[in-house]
């Protein structure tokens, strides 16, 4: 069993420690094409779960969190204290997440938390993480569908790409650096289990999305159906509606999640998202199968232009 960590500095030293390769999940920004080789910007996060697992490991039983309901705006929102005990005292940090239309208490307490977490430095190393720039691959660790806007013009991207490599200053100390599995890359075309592999890859990436915009798997049934699917959940549907389906949300996740970086507020969000797409949006829930790639860019320059004229 470790040892009870009692001084303070050493605390917040153990809970703003790197994460774990395998505790890290990547996701696309943006991508581009030189000599017909595409390229991906993969950014990393991390889930709630590592948060809590981090908070358990460090803190033991001396941490405990508090969800408030509270109105910013004019609209919902979950506040976050998390509390944490050090050298006998607990000292409280507090931050918030928009509550999701679709009144997704566990993802509205999932972002919340790990918002307040950062501040006490869990997970803050991420942001002092590079720029990964890696290669699209036929065969990968992680799936890539949807459209991005490459040399100007919208093109369809899929593929897979391959867990970036983490600067060593960025990995625990004795962790290493996870190897592709590349024995079986030459037959992987040829396995039999090959489409039953690619649809779990995709119902992952999926699942994935649907977290980060608070969805519950409820939903999930009317989604696919406009996307042209009669599946009913995401275990029948076939790897192409899943691409359909991720093609759709990964744009809008994209979106808010760099909104909410930049610390808007839902209202922020549907402003700027009705100004490019010239709509009138009930929720951020009404860009489905309205934003695409192309939008998503331009609303989040539009939102930074802003920001940076009111500095």
């Amino acid at each position: 069993m470790t040892e009870k960590i009692v001084n303070g500095k050493e605390l917040l030293e153990a809970l703003s420690a790197p994460f774990p390769p395998q505790d890290i999940e990547w996701k696309v920004q943006s991508a581009s094409k030189r000599n017909n080789a595409t390229n991906l910007l993969v950014v990393p996060y991390i889930e709630s779960r590592a948060v809590m697992n981090r908070l358990d490991c460090v803190c033991g039983l001396d941490w405990q969190s508090r969800f408030n309901k509270i109105e910013v705006g004019g609209k919902e929102a979950f506040q976050c204290e998390l509390s944490v005990k050090i050298n006998g005292e607990w000292i409280t940090r507090t931050d918030a997440a928009e509550v999701s239309d679709y009144e997704s208490v566990k993802g509205g307490h999932s972002n919340a938390l790990k918002r307040a977490a950062v501040q006490f430095g869990i997970g803050r190393s991420l942001y002092d993480l590079p720029q990964f720039w890696v290669e699209l691959k036929q065969r990968g660790e992680h799936l890539v569908w949807g459209k991005f806007k490459i040399n100007g013009q919208m093109e369809q991207v899929s593929g897979y790409f391959d867990t970036p490599a983490l600067p060593d200053w960025a990995l625990p100390t004795g962790s290493k650096q996870p190897k592709p599995n590349k024995q079986n890359s030459k037959n992987e075309s040829h396995s039999k289990n090959n489409n039953n592999t690619e649809q779990q890859d995709a119902i992952h990436h999926v699942k994935t999305l649907l977290q980060l915009l608070n969805i519950p798997m409820k939903f999930v049934k009317g989604l696919l159906e406009r996307c042209g699917s009669k599946a009913g959940d995401l275990e029948k549907a076939s790897v192409n509606e899943l691409r359909s389906l991720y093609q759709v949300l990964s744009p809008v996740e994209r979106y808010v999640s760099t909104c909410r970086n930049l610390r808007l507020g839902t209202e922020q969000m549907i402003y700027y998202a009705q100004i490019v797409l010239k709509v009138h949006l009930e929720s951020l829930h009404s860009l489905y199968f309205k934003m695409d790639s192309a939008t998503a860019d331009e609303a989040i320059e539009l939102a930074k232009a802003d920001m940076q004229q009111a500095v």
